[in-house]
């Protein structure tokens, strides 16, 4: 799955010359973190933050008015307080790549760009999050098995064959290698009538079952 099968098309953005409190207005309106400020052709200047907004504002301690306040935030631009350096990825990267970038810079949005960084669209922590959800088939009932294996090729190609020769079929596969020649594969399989059967299978082929659930679809 790629970054252009989960992103937003449609981005809020900011421009340069907007007043902070424009731009913090915008923000309350939507309900959101960020906005990628973009020039006239859309490429992609820098980004504004409610963090970077809250920064620019008076304190709390402050003796200023809220009228005061407001006055300064208007007269204050995004261009004066924005981050130039934008970390964005691209439509065809991987989902992984970008949880990867998400996890890394501690951002909760990533803006997508075009060879010519122009903003094409938008991806966040919760695209990623819906996209796993999708790719993990929670929304069906299936039997999640964890298996403890050897970290060799042919081991998800046995396990599977024995899943196909019984007539099961594997919703999502992951595995993780444990650095000790280890490695766990844990499977969600369509439930069947032989569904439990082939946990045995499964263990006199050499391999350990350390976990089994029965799992309903989440809508």
């Amino acid at each position: 799955m790629l970054v252009k099968d989960i992103m937003t098309d449609t981005v809020v953005t900011a421009r340069e010359d907007q007043s902070i409190l424009e731009a913090r207005e915008i923000m309350r309106g939507k309900r959101l973190i960020s906005l990628p400020v973009v020039d006239d052709m859309q490429r992609v200047r820098g980004i504004i933050t409610s963090d970077d907004i809250g920064k620019a504002s008076p304190s709390d301690s402050s003796t200023l008015s809220r009228y005061e306040a407001n006055y300064l935030l208007g007269r204050l631009k995004v261009k004066d307080v924005m981050k130039r350096s934008v970390i964005s990825v691209e439509a065809d990267d991987t989902i992984e790549y970008v949880a990867y970038k998400l996890y890394k810079y501690k951002v909760n949005a990533l803006p997508v760009v075009n060879q010519d960084n122009k903003l094409c669209g938008i991806v966040s922590r919760s695209d990623i999050f819906r996209s796993i959800v999708e790719i993990m088939g929670m929304n069906r009932n299936c039997l999640r098995i964890t298996i403890e294996a050897p970290d060799k090729v042919g081991v998800v190609a046995e396990i599977s064959n024995i899943m196909k020769e019984d007539g099961i079929n594997i919703i999502s596969l992951v595995t993780k290698q444990h650095g000790d020649g280890t490695a766990e594969v844990t499977i969600r399989a369509a439930l069947n009538n032989n569904g439990m059967d082939i946990i045995e299978q499964i263990r006199e082929a050499g391999y350990e079952v350390s976990d089994v659930m029965t799992l309903d679809g989440i809508e």
